[in-house]
């Protein structure tokens, strides 16, 4: 698994230039989405609370500026992070196709084509989404970042409340790295193996029907079949047992938030704007934390 990632990690450094347009595109998305809740809260305590249309008028203005700029900066996010990832597929499959021509007679002899060709498609595109999570997992940990610092300003209690269940989220995590990752590398075993078997039935045709090994073969290719359902299944279980608890623990934090903010609402202890920027900025963590698991899944996928 390391050599996977070390071929990754290479590859992304030859393409940092275009990494880090995507990358700085991912930021400017981040700022103008974390700006939307606090423009939000001094809007309702400087325009609605008193009364102001000129405040609710302006504010309103800045936050439709401010959606423009985040969606503008999404779309070139990721045109940036699938350009890079279709560029990096495309290097290694001609550093791979390259590599084989290389190989002795003997190789090739030993080894079975489907697997060579499964490889040089199934794995590659797995390290091609790799590559397309760069820019988006920056994006989503300077998210995280950024609304951890507005939270804390708004109100250090709240923020304890609303992020009690993260170290949670943190274990479940790794657990689930854990344990997706060789199941994941079995699933890349098995669609080989499979591959191989569809590849020297049609490459041999003549020979199956010639000896009427038809039943044999359609044998052999349910065979491996059954084993790639087996693994993929195995890894369906794992994803559904973690990813619902990694979806609803940090919307768990909405209720603390609601009960202990109303509270000091009501005692005068708290603005009103202040409680929907919180929530707003507590709803914009969740999707981050949504994103955790997928992220782990496929970067496993990828080094596998």
């Amino acid at each position: 698994m390391r050599d996977g990632w070390r071929l990754i990690g290479r590859q992304m450094w030859a393409q940092r230039g275009g990494l880090a347009l995507g990358v700085a595109a991912g930021l400017v998305w981040t700022a103008a989405k974390v700006s939307v809740p606090k423009l939000v809260e001094l809007a309702i305590d400087e325009g609605i609370a008193p009364g102001d249309r000129d405040a609710i008028v302006r504010y309103a203005l800045l936050i439709g500026l401010a959606g423009t700029v985040a969606a503008a900066f999404t779309g070139i996010r990721r045109y940036s992070a699938f350009r890079e990832a279709r560029r990096s597929e495309a290097v290694l499959r001609d550093r791979l196709f390259a590599h084989l021509q290389r190989l002795h007679f003997a190789f090739h002899d030993s080894q079975q084509t489907g697997q060579l060709m499964s490889r040089a498609n199934t794995d590659l595109q797995q390290i091609q989404n790799a590559v397309v999570l760069v820019p988006l997992t920056i994006a989503n940990l300077a998210t995280v970042a950024a609304v951890l610092v507005m939270l804390v300003l708004i109100d250090p209690v709240l923020t304890v409340l609303a992020l009690g269940a993260l170290p949670l989220v943190n274990v479940l995590a790794k657990r689930f790295a854990t344990r997706l990752q060789p199941v994941m590398a079995g699933v890349q075993q098995e669609s080989a193996e499979l591959a191989a078997v569809v590849e020297e039935t049609v490459a041999g045709i003549r020979v199956v029907k010639g000896f009427a090994a038809e039943d044999s073969q359609r044998r052999r290719l349910a065979v491996e079949a059954d084993d790639l359902y087996d693994v993929s299944m195995e890894g369906a279980r794992i994803r559904a047992a973690y990813w619902p608890a990694l979806e609803v623990l940090p919307n768990l934090g909405l209720i603390a938030v609601l009960a202990y903010g109303g509270h000091q609402v009501i005692a005068g202890e708290l603005e009103i704007g202040a409680l929907v920027a919180f929530n707003a900025f507590v709803v914009l963590l969740i999707w981050p934390m949504r994103m955790l698991g997928w992220i782990v899944a496929m970067a496993q996928r990828a080094a596998a």
